[in-house]
């Protein structure tokens, strides 16, 4: 009964949000202090544009984790998320990668994601 008890904690304890936030429950293991200090300038940057939207970010360690995702993909130039307005643009090489690529590689983070219009 005990095993019981303990394996559905630990279900409900594990929250697609908490796996999302590398195990740990946004709010608090994540605050604004891990937040990235700015945006990364993509306007000099030629290519692609592309914009998502995304969503259950809640600190700068979840759009970390999206940007890392974005930025392994080939043909990607950058990429800038922001988690407080779930906000993601990307500029990228056509013939490399496209939107649907992008649009994967974020939802392999955990993350609901639309592209932007």
């Amino acid at each position: 009964m005990r095993i019981l008890i303990v394996f559905v904690f630990s279900i409900l304890a594990y929250t697609p949000a908490a796996l999302a936030c590398g195990g740990a429950p946004c709010g608090d293991a994540c605050n604004m202090g891990d937040a990235p200090s700015d945006s990364a300038d993509l306007s000099s940057l030629e290519g692609e544009r592309a914009a998502f939207s995304v969503e259950g970010m809640k600190c700068g360690r979840c759009s970390a984790k999206v940007v890392a995702a974005l930025n392994a993909i080939e043909g990607v130039k950058g990429a800038s998320v922001d988690h407080a307005t779930g906000n993601a643009q990307v500029v990228f090489q056509a013939g490399k990668t496209d939107s649907a690529a992008l649009l994967a590689a974020i939802t392999a983070t955990g993350y609901a994601a639309t592209a932007a219009q």
